[in-house]
């Protein structure tokens, strides 16, 4: 994979990273019963990592204008990676059904996470959308081999 796709990916894993972390701070305020210095402290934090987020997020689109401009190339192979990915998945959870109590099944879900998650990098290859989350409990194979992909690359 080239450096720039690698460096693309390195930053939307980071401003997930980030954005994940608010979202675990967030879950601690709701359900933690934290006093008021924690609260606080937890407050600050989200702060910091929602600030951290949206640079992250403005350097992904600098960087994509960027290399949609002088290497589109770059963005398609980014694209279509994890576009491929989302296709295995939604191949493989085709014919997903019900759980045995008729409620709808993790498979399903899957399934259905996976096509919206293909749905959004689509619009990232078209141009319309610059950042997609990939959801960690849903899709965990999936966030997994990129976050290796990129580990590899970049020890």
């Amino acid at each position: 994979m080239k450096e720039q796709t690698i460096r693309l990916e390195s930053l939307r894993q980071q401003a997930q990273a980030f954005e994940t972390l608010a979202g675990s701070l967030y879950d601690y305020l709701d359900h933690g019963m934290p006093d008021e210095q924690q609260k606080l402290e937890a407050f600050t934090r989200i702060s910091e990592y929602e600030h951290q987020a949206v640079m992250l997020k403005a350097q992904l689109s600098e960087l994509l204008a960027d290399l949609r401009a002088d290497v589109p190339h770059v963005v398609e192979e980014w694209a279509r990676w994890h576009m491929s990915i989302c296709e295995r998945i939604v191949a493989e959870t085709a014919g997903a059904g019900p759980d045995p109590d008729g409620l709808i099944s993790d498979a399903q879900v899957r399934n259905y996470v996976a096509g919206q998650t293909l749905g959004e990098w689509q619009k990232v290859l078209e141009g319309a959308q610059d950042f997609v989350v990939i959801n960690h409990y849903y899709l965990r194979d999936y966030h997994r081999k990129v976050t290796t992909a990129v580990a590899m690359d970049h020890p």
